[in-house]
């Protein structure tokens, strides 16, 4: 089953997902993000390390021995097309020959997306958790 273009970028970040540093890992409520966004997220309480998923609140555990996402599995469907969709792209940039590349992507997504991630950094805030600077930067 392909995946749409937005099932390829983690929903936090809206950064792509890539097989080095933008990892898709799985947290237990099933939901996908980018590791570098999930190891920002995590928090360390009474010994163990948590993540609250942002869509859905399910709180995901691990050992603090283990960084949290080297503790999730890779979901392997979006892992599987990484590469097949470089290599698309790659092509296409090189066939078209043109100055400008169009995105896969609606501005209005992405305001949407924005949106979203405003109003979690707000709730994150009124729980009191810490906010990085990269997160202030958003709002």
């Amino acid at each position: 089953m392909g995946l749409m273009s937005e099932d390829m970028e983690c929903c936090v970040c809206l950064q792509p997902y890539s097989r080095r540093e933008k990892i898709p890992r799985v947290l237990h409520c099933e939901h996908t993000f980018c590791g570098l966004c999930l190891q920002a997220m995590s928090r360390l309480q009474s010994g163990v390390l948590t993540v609250c998923c942002p869509l859905c609140r399910w709180i995901t555990c691990t050992e603090p021995s283990l960084t949290l996402p080297g503790s999730l599995w890779v979901n392997t469907e979006i892992w599987d097309q990484i590469l097949d969709r470089q290599q698309e792209e790659e092509e296409e940039w090189k066939g078209a020959n043109r100055q400008t590349r169009t995105t896969t992507h609606s501005p209005s997504r992405h305001c949407g997306l924005r949106l979203k991630l405003q109003n979690f950094l707000r709730r994150m805030k009124s729980l009191n958790f810490p906010i990085s600077k990269q997160e202030i930067l958003i709002e």
